[in-house]
Parts: C-alpha cells; structure tokens; sequence
C-alpha cells in the first residue's frame, strides 16, 4: 500500500484546486479539473481526501486516537477507475467507498459513548442493582430477588445498531481521478450517482478532457466549475528554492 509523499508541499496550485472541490461541494455541482501530466492533480486530490489515510485505517476496527483523527469527520471519495471498468463495477466501487465513511461516522459516534459512559463510571462506585418483586415463595412468602440492568456494554451495542441503520451516508464530494479512461456508459453512470446522491462531482484528467465531457449535454449542463491545473512559475520554484525546500532523493 502506498503511502503519503512526506515532501508533499501545498503550494498555490493545490488550493485552488482545493477552492473548487469546496465550491462542488457546496453548491453539490459537478467540476472539471484538467492538467498535463506531472502537474500534481492526482496528489491534490489525494491530500484533499486525506486518501492515504483512510486507505489505511482499518474499517470497522477501532485504532488508536492519532489514526482516528486523522480520518475522522471525512466526506470526499477519491475513486480512481481502473483501465478495464464496467458502470456495474463503478457503482459498486464507490459504494464501498461511501460505505466506509459511513462506518467512520458511526465509530465517531461509538467512541463519544464509550467516552461518556467511562466518565459516568468514575463517578459511580458500583451499578445499583434493581429489585424486583417474583411471585415465587417460600414456605408461603414472597422472595425478592435482584437483578442486574443491562450492562452498558449491551446498551451500546444495541444502540449502535440501531445507529448503523439510521446514519445517513455522509458522502458530499466524489473525486473521479483520471476520467480520461472512462467511456460513455460509464460517464452515465458517475452522472446518475450525482443525480441521485445530491453531491459534488469533480472529473479530473488531462487537457481535452473538459471538449470531451462537453459531448454529453446532461453531463455538461450540470458544470459549475472548471479548473485547470498549471506548472509553478518560475517564481513560484525561486520561492520554494529560497525556503530551501528539495524533493525526495535529491541532495
């Protein structure tokens, strides 16, 4: 598994890049974004989905605080299609990818209970019984008999279930990475989650990609934003320079 550029520098580039993924999501409209290669869109968009890191985070599995914060709070699917993609394998890709936010929601919520309950445990001392009245006797008279509430544990558990059914997929954002390789009946496909879903789309590729796009009038006219993506200016590398900044493996 990949892992996160530890040299990944956010320069002016990535946030306008990230300034239109904010305004696709707010507006829940559907974005271009297009550059040559090299330019860093696919490392924009990861850093912007915290990509790394959810990839990385087990789902369903509680990890340590550091980890979770790192994922926690995400709503932006970065789905990258493969060279040979089906819409069936499309839609069920991002489904599981939309799926694993939805978990990530649910254990934000888990945690803040077992947090809550931990700290009504300090305060209590022991969990007070209830007695309850049983209609058995012994040599005529009734017998009280005590029993135990349900364990916080149980409680919870029972609650989270209920929690898993009634979240709502959080998903606002879906980032399409290199949307060059898709044809039209995938193309449709992406279109009819955005139709459904009430969110942001961004299509990324190379230049050309916004002409291409254009040839689906019910994929075009939902465009709000398009966005090229350029090489640093010579003084925007002077200035990287001056902060003494090099990439990985060179002296």
């Amino acid at each position: 598994m990949r892992k996160a550029p530890a040299d990944f520098l956010v320069t002016t580039a990535p946030r306008r890049f990230a300034e239109c993924c904010d305004a696709c999501r707010r507006y829940r409209s559907i974005g271009l974004c297009y550059g040559a290669a090299g330019v860093g869109k696919t490392l924009s968009a990861q850093s912007y989905a915290r990509w790394f890191q959810l990839q990385a985070y087990p789902p369903d599995a509680f990890a340590s605080e550091a980890d979770f914060a790192a994922v926690a709070g995400r709503t932006t699917v970065f789905y990258p299609p493969t060279v040979v993609n089906a819409p069936g394998r499309i839609a069920q890709d991002i489904h599981i990818k939309r799926h694993h936010l939805k978990a990530l929601a649910v254990e934000s919520w888990l945690r803040e209970q077992e947090a809550q309950q931990k700290a009504r445990q300090q305060d209590e001392t022991r969990i007070r019984p209830t007695r309850v009245k049983v209609p058995v006797g012994q040599n005529g008279n009734v017998v009280r008999r005590s029993m135990s509430a349900a364990t916080p544990a149980t409680a919870i558990a029972h609650a989270s279930a209920q929690k898993r059914e009634s979240t709502p997929d959080p998903t606002d954002l879906i980032m399409i990475d290199e949307a060059d390789r898709l044809k039209t009946a995938r193309v449709e496909q992406v279109r009819d989650i955005f139709d459904q879903g009430g969110l942001g789309v961004v299509f990324m590729g190379r230049p050309g990609i916004e002409k291409r796009l254009s040839r689906y009038p019910q994929l075009s006219s939902r465009v709000g934003f398009v966005h090229a993506l350029r090489p640093l200016s010579a003084a925007q590398v002077r200035d990287l320079l001056q902060r003494k900044w090099v990439p990985s493996g060179v002296a």
